[in-house]
């Protein structure tokens, strides 16, 4: 992903942050309550988590007291910059925040008992090294039917065409069994969001990687045409699918 869109949406709006005033249902459960659940399970009080992709640090300092020390980063000076004034805010000194390429963190081996990846990057050999052996990786991931009908309507989006192919997420386990883990957990998670008007909606898609490129002027007809085909009294309807892997740190 470009550290440039997040960087913008941070000089923008001031943070990561979903965006849109919504109501979420969740007939699997919610995604990012299992996730931090995992996270959290793991190693202990004394252990030492590392986040890659922490955007505004929001997602991470929601867990970081679980933890005794923790790292945060992350390639968008900007979000950085956002995610240290929100720690500071908080009083967490046992958390920091650091400017690294995820698929060479420049970290020690085996320096950390967790390292999670929430909607982030995804390099497994690199998270191998990383971890501690019996470490644990958190992965959080997008399917491949993510808001789907969204990007027909647009004609283009992340994984756009992706539906039909082999699940991200046996893709995901693969990966990391072939990288020395051993996957120990493995669940999607299908939700529902209802935007409460287009213009939450529109101020959501400004904020997220849907459409890196998207323009609320030059995506005014297809934008319209979604809010005619997915509104409703509840409001307007997005189809979410993503995936949550758990794994060990084996060899």
């Amino acid at each position: 992903m470009n550290p440039d869109f997040y960087s913008r949406v941070a000089d923008e709006f001031g943070e990561y942050t979903s965006g849109g005033l919504r109501t979420d249902v969740f007939p699997d459960g919610d995604p990012e309550a299992a996730f931090d659940e995992l996270a959290k399970g793991p190693a202990g009080r004394d252990g030492r988590l590392v986040d890659v992709g922490c955007a505004d640090g929001r997602s991470l300092l929601r867990i970081a007291p679980a933890f005794a020390d923790v790292l945060g980063i992350d390639m968008s000076a900007s979000m950085l910059a956002a995610a240290e004034r929100t720690c500071a805010e908080l009083g967490l000194d046992h958390v920091a925040f650091e400017r690294r390429d995820a698929s060479r963190t420049g970290l020690p081996d085996g320096g950390a008992d967790v390292l999670t990846s929430r909607r982030g990057p995804l390099f497994p050999g690199e998270f191998h090294r990383v971890l501690k052996p019996g470490g644990h990786l958190v992965y959080m991931g997008i399917g491949e039917t993510d808001v789907r009908e969204l990007k027909e309507t647009f004609g283009r989006g992340q994984l756009y065409g992706r539906w039909d192919g082999r699940p991200v997420m046996d893709e995901v386990v693969e990966e990391l069994t072939g990288a020395g883990f051993t996957v120990v957990l493995e669940k999607a998670f299908r939700t529902e969001e209802f935007y409460h008007s287009p213009v939450e909606l529109d101020r959501f898609l400004r904020q997220v990687p849907i459409f890196e490129d998207y323009d609320s002027t030059a995506d005014r007809a297809a934008f319209e045409r979604y809010v005619a085909s997915a509104g409703s009294d509840r409001g307007v309807r997005l189809d979410r699918h993503w995936f949550v892997v758990r794994a060990r740190r084996t060899i």
